[in-house]
């Protein structure tokens, strides 16, 4: 895997806002850091040092994962409320 790829990659998810995308990559690569896998270089200087940019890629896939779950969850009551509407007509 290519941490700093998949990063890009998840920021364009975000950016598209591709839930489905952003979920899959955020999962990959926090599965990739958590099995020991160096961290993308995110904000700040190389010599911040490998902890620093896996705090921050670690928070940044946990708020993409977040904001797939809001937007399903939006999703669903979306769909709930035009089934609702659907039966009381």
């Amino acid at each position: 895997m290519d941490p700093q790829a998949t990063f890009e990659e998840l920021l364009d998810a975000v950016s598209d806002r591709d839930w489905d995308r952003m979920d899959e990559l955020s999962e990959a690569l926090l599965r990739w850091m958590e099995t020991g896998g160096f961290p993308p270089r995110i904000v700040g200087l190389a010599t911040l040092g490998c902890n620093w940019h896996r705090a921050i890629a670690t928070f940044i896939c946990h708020l993409a994962k977040s904001r797939v779950w809001d937007a399903r969850r939006r999703k669903r009551q979306k769909e709930s409320a035009e089934a609702g509407a659907e039966a009381a007509d």
